[in-house]
């Protein structure tokens, strides 16, 4: 799944280092944990591979999963269905709704705001900042006012925020993340894209 060269790691084998992250990050940042756990319904868009990570077991919630790549979605539907049969509450998987991006604009109509989302923007957006604003946009109908967003992109990507009604709290390049760090203690030569960012962004 990781090159062991300097070759850049592809889109989807780089979303564990975010998902990862963030997880470590509620656990150790109040506010953050706090957002994720109050979340009543949390959006994950274009985290093929992380999406059990994504997914808190402390209770139910309705979760919203636009799928794009299908055999990872599949691998984590699994790895669901191991975590709802740990806590002995498969009930719990009905409020998980995954739904292949081809169809999931006309899905979408109806269903409401969410409290937290999860995005990947995918990389063949990166350098088009009409494609990453209609993308924004498009995320912000999703999410309520005052509701979080974790977003990953490239580091253009706070030039289009403001003008789609977004707040920045905060950012960081993933290449900087511990995760990555750990990784690269591993493969000292890996490399992910270039500018690829996390940032944590509140709808206004």
């Amino acid at each position: 799944m990781y090159p062991e060269n300097d070759d850049e790691i592809g889109e989807v084998a780089a979303q564990p280092f975010v998902a990862d992250y963030l997880d470590d990050l509620g656990e150790q940042d109040r506010e953050i944990g706090r957002l994720r756990s109050q979340a009543e319904r949390v959006l994950i868009d274009n985290g093929d591979a992380v999406i059990a990570t994504c997914i808190l077991f402390d209770r139910p919630r309705d979760y919203r999963v636009d799928v794009r790549y299908v055999a990872f979605a599949q691998r984590q539907a699994q790895q669901l269905w191991t975590q709802c049969a740990a806590v002995k509450r498969w009930d719990w998987l009905h409020r998980i709704r995954m739904i292949v991006a081809d169809a999931s604009d006309s899905s979408s109509k109806g269903q409401g705001q969410y409290d937290l989302a999860y995005y990947w923007m995918p990389y063949e957006l990166f350098g088009s900042a009409e494609s990453m604003m209609a993308h924004m946009t498009q995320l912000g109908s999703k999410v309520r006012p005052g509701g979080d967003a974790f977003v990953v992109g490239p580091a253009e990507l706070r030039e289009v925020l403001a003008r789609k009604g977004w707040n920045l709290y905060w950012e960081q390049s993933v290449a900087s993340l511990p995760t990555f760090r750990m990784h690269r203690t591993i493969l000292p030569k890996a490399q992910v894209k270039t500018g690829l960012t996390l940032a944590h962004l509140k709808r206004s």
